[in-house]
This record gives structure tokens, sequence and C-alpha cells, in this order.
């Protein structure tokens, strides 16, 4: 059984720029979902243990040797999630 649509005080070309707009307002949200973003949090070094799966002193170790970037706030050492992003992605390049 086959649906008929009718539709009045609308052209067809009107009706295909507005699917059209539709179609790109769908697809820009959906890009937008899936493209990182641009900010960052600091992370504790239980997180950056967690996320790397690797221990505190191969955190510290790594911290050292400059693998991963480490931020002292106040008495606190800290990690940009986005460098540990990247060290996570270099580190199962290199397994």
């Amino acid at each position: 059984m086959e649906k008929t649509i009718i539709l009045q005080g609308i052209t067809v070309d009107d009706l295909l720029e507005r699917i059209d707009a539709l179609v790109e307002k769908r697809l820009n949200e959906k890009i937008e979902e899936l493209n990182p973003k641009k900010g960052y949090k600091y992370l504790s070094r239980k997180e950056v243990c967690q996320i790397l799966k690797v221990s505190l002193v191969t955190i510290s170790d790594w911290s050292k040797r400059g693998i991963i970037k480490s931020y002292r706030i106040g008495s606190r050492v800290r990690y940009k999630s986005d460098e540990v992003e990247e060290a996570l992605i270099k580190r199962k390049f290199r397994s």
C-alpha cells in the first residue's frame, strides 16, 4: 500500500532547500559529537594510572623522562587530559 503526501503552499525547490538544510544541520551535529573537544581538564596521578593502565611508579618515571608532562598545582601533581590521550595513543602504537 503506497502512501501519498500532498504539500500545498511550497514549491519543490523550497522543499528541497529545507530538506538540504535539515540534513546539513544534522550532519554538522554528528560531526561535532565525533570531534574531540578542544579543551582539557586536569587529571590526578591515580586517574592517569587508570587510563594508561600503569602504576604510580611508572607515571612518576614517565614524568621524569618527559614522556608525560606533569603540572604542579599547589602541592598536587596534575596532568592535562589531552596530553594523557596522546601518550596513550603513542603507547598503543609501540606495543
